[in-house]
């Protein structure tokens, strides 16, 4: 597929979650089913980048990491770290290791959490000579909306002023970014440092859903509109059924974007 230079840059701001796949290798995968490296080798013509959440890698491990860089692809490990500081360190050095573009940790795990993040993925990159990998901060879940935060998690306000919160205490870490909605970013763009770098789940496609479990939810031009520097499509691509389609609907996620450079 020849994709046009902003299609291009399009493609390195688009993000897939490989979720729900049982088999690692095309070769142990049964007839007609899917894995990782199919998956992988299927879509990466236009996705740039693949996100390894907690499902995934729990069920392949570190390999599932190198299946999708042995196909030139870049890694978003999103296993959202959360713990005691040098618990969090540790992951991150571990991440580093890995050679992962980007990880993440829950904003909410505090400053000092963060900042151990910060010092384990610098540690890390040291000591294995890999590159230093972006870290981000989950903000709100896009699955969380008022009645949520004030009754079930007993925070009070408005989602957005917790947002607000918390991407103000990453900036403070010294991480490089955050995961918040795109209809988010109008509000808290201008609080934060230019060339800090905005992860956009709850994407729906130009013209399919995100799905029920999304709160606040925006296509991937409004969310490039809105300040996003990567969008995370799941569903509005991987929920057509045969390859044709899947790569079809990946290709108009790159035209919406496009449409705003």
């Amino acid at each position: 597929m020849k994709l046009t230079r902003k299609e291009q840059r399009a493609r390195k701001r688009t993000c897939l979650p490989l979720d729900g796949i049982y088999y690692l290798k095309a070769r142990d995968a049964p007839s007609r089913e899917v894995s990782v490296e199919s998956r992988v080798k299927e879509l990466s013509p236009v996705v740039g980048l693949f996100k390894i959440g907690k499902e995934t890698y729990t069920r392949f491990g570190p390999e599932v990491v190198r299946t999708v860089q042995d196909y030139g692809a870049e890694v978003f490990l999103d296993l959202k770290y959360h713990d005691i500081p040098a618990t969090v360190k540790g992951a991150a050095d571990a991440a580093s290791q890995l050679g992962v573009y980007m990880f993440n940790v829950h904003a909410s795990g505090g400053l000092e959490m963060m900042r151990a993040a910060v010092e384990g993925a610098r540690d890390g990159a040291k000591k294995y000579g890999t590159r230093l990998p972006k870290i981000v901060g989950v903000t709100v879940l896009t699955s969380i909306d008022d009645k949520i935060l004030n009754q079930e998690l007993r925070i009070p306000g408005r989602v957005e002023d917790h947002v607000q919160y918390l991407a103000r205490l990453t900036n403070k870490a010294g991480l490089d970014g955050i995961v918040c909605s795109a209809t988010d970013l109008p509000m808290i763009k201008n609080m934060l440092p230019r060339g800090f770098i905005y992860v956009t789940p709850g994407i729906k496609g130009p013209r399919t859903s995100a799905g029920t479990d999304q709160k606040r939810v925006a296509t991937p031009g409004n969310a490039v509109e809105y300040g996003s520097d990567i969008v995370v499509v799941g569903r509005a691509i991987i929920g057509h059924k045969t390859s044709e389609e899947r790569i079809q609907a990946g290709y108009e996620v790159l035209e919406d974007i496009a449409k705003h450079f």
